[in-house]
């Protein structure tokens, strides 16, 4: 009989608990018992009630304790919506959220538990909790810390469940705003890769370059900590071998337990990735750039970082000094010390000692089938390149890259070496 694996994702701090090894609505019953709730308020993806069984098979691991079912919330997280949630949540006195899905849905329930402990009930009030301003810092703001608990169970790699930051968008101005400590993190994330095997394969890799971006703009950056380093290396050693194995046995007969296999070393990886967060190391230009890119070409989040993070790489590396690569040597002894992607590697006659991180990272990405040009992604015009420069230097991240970026000559030189 199988034995569920728990332990906290960040050494040391409490929560979020990470769960994995046995049926996820087996273990999400287990714990609605320890947290003593008998009100549950369930979240679940849309695609993945229409399309599987799961939702119900988790309706029905919690019986009469689900008060209600959402079924879907917009991507990119509305105001409007979130506010609706958090009505019907007061009036039915719910005593702990489950989302299942993707990262839309633990940010709004993040910010549903904010609104719910602080009588929030209209826009108006919702924006006055702790947020980010336009610089980046809090607002700071008084606030109660959330008491119902989160069960995230994920079925993406965004990593979005491990933060105690969560955004969404103003309906009326389409303007994000990322609500900050004391909002809390999930208290329990649940972890399955049979669940996850429910995820479009392309959706499933994206979101797991996402994770990979994570982790190479951690080790590029010089305020990473040797702590950071190692768990990042850790992540990168699950997620790239996990995304290649995904990718191979994905829809192979006789394969499937192999594919499940993959896709929960995935999970594991984005756990030890998110580190860097919790540490605030800041990521660097693939993220900055790629904030501007997605909105302003309808461009996926892991979709900007196979185009983006091989040339962000790149330009580190031609603009950098001793120390720059120095990291960018973690990350090629990292990504060399892998089987499966060594075997890739030397099969396109790349060389240990020679090759750059942005040749490694960009025969990994064309191994997984997706893209890794803006021409790919409708990204044609000068004048689109020109834009897309000036709107990137409004991100924090622009700054905090690992060879600080402060023009808008410096951002078209990485997008000309991706175009």
């Amino acid at each position: 009989m199988s034995q569920e694996t728990l332990r906290q994702a960040f050494p040391d701090k409490a929560t979020p608990l990470v769960g994995f090894g046995i049926p996820f609505t087996e273990s999400c019953a287990k714990h609605v018992e320890r947290f003593k709730a008998s009100r549950v308020y369930l979240i679940a993806g849309k695609t993945l009630t229409e399309k599987t069984s799961f939702t119900s098979d988790l309706q029905d691991a919690l019986g009469s304790k689900v008060v209600k079912t959402r079924v879907g919330i917009t991507p990119h997280t509305l105001m409007s919506e979130v506010l609706e949630i958090v009505e019907e949540c007061r009036s039915l006195n719910v005593d702990c959220i489950v989302t299942l899905g993707g990262g839309s849905l633990s940010d709004a329930a993040k910010v549903i538990t904010f609104a719910l402990v602080n009588n929030v009930s209209t826009q108006s009030e919702l924006v006055k909790l702790p947020h980010l301003g336009g610089d980046g810092t809090a607002a700071l703001l008084p606030a109660t810390a959330p008491t119902v608990p989160i069960i995230c169970i994920p079925t993406t790699l965004s990593g979005g469940e491990y933060s105690t930051y969560a955004g969404v968008t103003d309906h009326l101005t389409g303007e994000k705003v990322q609500f900050c400590p004391p909002i809390a993190s999930p208290d329990l994330i649940i972890l399955s890769g049979e669940l996850a095997c429910s995820t479009p394969l392309d959706i499933w890799l994206q979101s797991g370059m996402r994770a990979v971006d994570h982790c190479i703009e951690t080790l590029a950056s010089l305020k990473s900590t040797a702590e950071v380093d190692e768990s990042v290396t850790k992540s990168l050693k699950c997620l790239i071998p996990g995304l290649l194995n995904a990718k191979a046995n994905a829809g192979k007969p006789g394969r499937k337990e192999d594919e499940i296999k993959a896709r929960q070393e995935c999970q594991i990886g984005v756990m030890h990735a998110m580190l860097f967060l919790h540490r605030k190391v800041a990521c660097g230009a693939s993220h900055g750039i790629g904030h501007m890119l997605g909105p302003m070409f309808h461009v996926g989040h892991g979709e900007t970082s196979c185009i983006l993070l091989p040339a962000a790489c790149k330009w580190n590396a031609i603009h950098g000094g001793e120390e720059i690569r120095a990291r960018q040597q973690l990350m090629k002894d990292a990504l060399w010390s892998m089987t499966e992607a060594r075997e890739r590697f030397e099969k396109e006659g790349l060389k240990e000692e020679s090759e750059g991180v942005d040749e490694l990272l960009d025969v990994v990405v064309r191994e997984l089938g997706l893209k890794r040009r803006l021409s790919e992604v409708g990204v044609t015009e000068r004048k689109d390149l020109e834009r897309l420069a000036e709107a990137s230097l409004r991100d924090l991240f622009l700054v905090t890259n690992a060879v600080p970026i402060t023009t808008k000559e410096q951002v078209l030189e990485i997008l000309e070496m991706c175009a």
